[in-house]
């Protein structure tokens, strides 16, 4: 007899609710999202809170210089925005990008850039800064630190417009400020002019005059290169010099400066962030990128803000100021495990009774086919033969 294949014991009706709990339990995962800290959520707030201290010891710095915040150009008081047009202004630059790097949290970018670099507690940095960006030099310095690494630096003392233009507050001042302070613990170490071919080239003579003064006042080492590469290789041998035989395991530029960057075409050629590999272009110009990076460092370059913005989640000219902690890189929408496993606990339920219920059933089914089966046999089985007790027949013939 042939088994004929049937639904399971389970009536439509729970088939039905069965789907219907699987879509709902689909959509209350999806609806109700549960924000998870992304990896070195301590130390990027670390950071942050130490940045954000920085920029407000500049801003009373800045205050107590001139008086006032202009909020003309710095909405928020930062004080971490400098002016349109300085004598020791080199190029232009891009108000929007300035304000948008006015932001503690990029001191926790910076902290994510440097673990997935791979750098461990007391390895040495080697870093670039010119003076356009010093929220982000700052912000560099202070995510080393909270990781314990050795950042050796090397500045350039101009800056673009809207950077720490101002000649009373160059970007030298600045850390020095924040060197007494306690917020950083490791300076410039080398200084050039900055601007056209690292030497202070298009700046007025009273705007050469003041740089040169900053980077004797504050006992730096003067990088005074005849050219670009003399430039790159004195930098070479002073980041040698004060790693002290420990090999440099990444470079870090901040900005656009020539003595670190080469030219405008070398700084595009290498993407704004982490560079993990040398850029697949034919020829390369020689910059401090390109050399870093042909050594085989991890490079990471710090310019077109407002990608970087995006990427991580911080705002693009913030309308009020950024507080510590906010935006996506200290955390993430992720499911929610408690409601994933509870409705992933109520489906297995639900499908183990069905499960449960089909096996009775067919269980049932089967016995019953064997015994109906066995029954069956018995009916249409031959009687068996009839017997005397032992007793012999005889054959009507007689012959037995």
């Amino acid at each position: 007899m042939a088994m004929m294949w049937r639904p399971g014991k389970a009536s439509r009706g729970l088939l039905i609710l069965v789907t219907c709990i699987s879509i709902i339990g689909y959509m209350i995962v999806e609806g109700l999202p549960q924000k998870k800290r992304k990896p070195f959520y301590r130390e990027k707030i670390q950071a942050a809170q130490t940045m954000a201290r920085g920029m407000e010891i500049i801003k009373r710095a800045k205050i107590s210089i001139f008086g006032m915040i202009d909020t003309r150009s710095d909405p928020n008081a930062t004080g971490m925005i400098g002016s349109g047009l300085t004598p020791i202004t080199s190029n232009e630059g891009s108000l929007v990008a300035k304000q948008t790097s006015a932001n503690p949290n990029f001191a926790a970018v910076l902290v994510a850039m440097f673990k997935k670099a791979g750098l461990k507690k007391g390895d040495v940095v080697a870093m670039g800064f010119s003076g356009s960006f010093p929220s982000l030099n700052m912000a560099s310095l202070i995510a080393a630190e909270t990781l314990e690494l050795n950042p050796i630096v090397i500045s350039s003392a101009a800056a673009s417009r809207w950077g720490a233009n101002d000649p009373e507050l160059p970007w030298l001042e600045m850390e020095r400020i924040l060197f007494e302070h306690g917020i950083i613990k490791h300076r410039t170490v080398a200084a050039s002019m900055g601007g056209e071919q690292d030497r202070g080239v298009g700046l007025p003579p009273d705007g050469v005059k003041i740089l040169r003064s900053v980077i004797k006042r504050n006992g730096l080492e003067f990088i005074d290169p005849p050219d670009l590469v003399s430039s790159f290789d004195q930098r070479m041998n002073i980041y040698k010099e004060y790693a002290e035989g420990k090999p440099i395991k990444c470079y870090v530029n901040v900005g656009g400066g020539a003595g670190s960057v080469g030219s405008a075409l070398i700084k595009k050629m290498f993407s704004p962030g982490l560079n993990m590999t040398l850029p697949k272009i034919g020829k390369l110009r020689d910059s401090m990128l390109t050399r870093m990076s042909k050594n085989g460092l991890p490079v990471i370059n710090i310019y077109y803000i407002k990608k970087l913005a995006q990427r991580y989640g911080l705002p693009i000219k913030p309308d009020t100021p950024p507080r510590v902690g906010e935006g996506g890189i200290y955390a993430a929408m992720g499911y929610n495990m408690v409601l994933v496993w509870g409705v992933s606990g109520a489906l297995v339920l639900l499908i183990f009774i069905l499960l449960r219920m089909d096996f009775k059933h067919y269980m049932t089914r089967i016995t019953t086919i064997i015994a109906s089966t066995d029954s069956n046999e018995e009916k249409t089985s031959p009687p068996p033969l009839e017997t005397d007790g032992g007793e012999n027949h005889h054959d009507p013939q007689g012959r037995f």
